[in-house]
């Protein structure tokens, strides 16, 4: 709904506030939320300790934090997050139903440190009888307590501890309990369990010793009340009218610092930089990396196909991310920018970068941007199946300067025998030398067609 990817976990250093803290995570990972941070506190933590705590907190980017504790212990962390101004623009909040069940019987004070938090509590319909009990119980709390103003209205576990206590009472009388009976608890938890009766907080039924629980609200926290924005059911999900379940999303809420917009959940930290993004400077395809200089300017300008994709992909990002390209020099190679990454001196690089197993042992690498596989690189021949001269292929050069080199040994063996004795081999110098190359010339051609008779006398 809102495309948070990332969220701190604030909890209570108890078996109530650790109970769930791993099932939490479990399912914010499920959603594609992150927990980066996940904070145990102390039930008796002092306001410095929360302080320190908090200060770590603002000093990341992360701007969504969830509340999972005791009532009071978050009073007192809202208020130090409010001294913090924490509670402000771009700050998100969301608070669990131990929270949410408890803020109609918050002071003014507290409900002024928790502006725009979002939080969760059991549904209870607006019936007469609860308006009644309202009423009755606001009278009797004036009466004990004369000098408070502002009454809260009963919370959520109060009308549950008001339906426990008619519960007792009616498995008293169904089943006639009495105490001087032996085994009195044990007959009173069974005709307890067994109860069942409309209260002022719904429908009172216990399955395994636990309250069924189906339906939600959404509040959030406005002024001096909680103003309900939402439901939530396990069948239908979060939905805004409980009579239409299908009509799904939340009504507007109002964030920390009045804020209409859902925040972003993500800034720059007070103590952060822009990315440092590598890119190569060398000549090569100016389609995918190209960087210019303006000598009058003295800045650098990056354009190509790998830009626009990086350009595109981070807008496209819930957060804003600032971040400046640092070409290299003519002269650095390819290795030596990954060589930056691998040092920590630049945060990535981008640009044409073939992915090497040597290279993915220091580097991530991100899917390639054309279809993913294996390519190889091979040279290319030209096709010459159609030629005339193809039967001459086969004869390669060494083979042809074999073949020759024999014929003149040939020759030379030939004219080296007759010489002396056949006038035909007689002559000056080149002209013997013309008849070797002849004689050669005259067995490749002529071999077949005529007879040499060699007479030795």
């Amino acid at each position: 709904m809102f495309k948070w990817r990332t969220a701190s976990l604030i909890y209570e250093d108890s078996t109530y506030g650790a109970g769930i803290t791993p099932e939490l995570v479990y399912i914010l990972q499920g959603y594609n939320t992150r927990v980066t941070d996940s904070l145990a506190l102390p039930i008796d933590a002092t306001e410095s300790y929360l302080d320190t705590l908090l200060y770590h907190l603002k000093e990341n980017s992360t701007r969504v934090f969830i509340v999972h504790m005791l009532p009071d212990l978050a009073a007192r962390v809202f208020h130090r997050a409010s001294v913090a101004n924490m509670m402000s623009d771009g700050y998100v909040w969301i608070a669990t139903a131990g929270i949410g069940s408890a803020v109609d019987s918050l002071g003014p004070d507290r409900f002024h440190d928790m502006q725009g938090v979002v939080t969760f509590r059991p549904y209870v319909p607006a019936t007469d009888r609860v308006m009644n009990f309202t009423v009755r119980f606001k009278e009797r709390f004036l009466l004990e307590n004369s000098g408070i103003r502002d009454v809260p209205n009963p919370s959520v576990p109060l009308l549950w501890a008001y339906d426990t206590a008619w519960s007792l009472a009616a498995a008293i009388n169904k089943y006639s309990v009495s105490s001087s009976t032996p085994g009195t608890g044990r007959t009173l938890l069974g005709a307890v369990l067994n109860t069942t009766f409309d209260g002022l907080a719904g429908r009172f039924r216990l399955v395994n010793g636990q309250l069924q629980l189906s339906t939600y609200e959404v509040v959030n926290i406005i002024g001096k009340s909680a103003r309900t924005v939402g439901f939530w059911t396990p069948e239908s999900g979060i939905f805004k009218n409980l009579k239409a379940t299908n009509e799904k999303g939340i009504k507007q809420i109002l964030w920390p610092g009045d804020l209409a917009i859902a925040p972003s959940g993500w800034s720059m930290s007070s103590t952060g930089r822009p990315l440092r993004i590598a890119v190569p400077s060398r000549l090569g395809f100016n389609q995918l990396v190209e960087v210019s200089y303006s000598l009058r300017t003295n800045t650098s300008f990056v354009t190509g196909y790998c830009i626009d994709v990086f350009d595109a992909l981070v807008k496209n990002l819930p957060y804003p991310v600032a971040y400046q390209y640092v070409p290299s020099t003519i002269y650095s190679s390819y290795e030596e920018l990954l060589s930056l990454v691998f040092e920590k001196k630049a945060d990535v690089m981008v640009g044409d970068t073939t992915i090497s197993m040597s290279r993915m042992n220091k580097v991530a690498f991100t899917m390639p941007f054309t279809d993913t596989g294996l390519s190889m690189i091979v040279v290319l021949k030209k096709d010459s199946s159609g030629s005339m001269w193809i039967f001459l292929q086969p004869l390669t050069s060494t083979l042809w300067i074999t073949s020759l080199a024999f014929f003149f040994l040939t020759g030379f063996v030939v004219w080296a025998i007759e010489h002396r004795i056949n006038p035909e081999f007689h002559g000056t110098p080149w002209q013997q030398f013309g008849i070797i190359f002849y004689f050669a010339f005259s067995t490749l051609v002529f071999s077949h067609s005529k007879y040499f008779l060699h007479v030795r006398c």
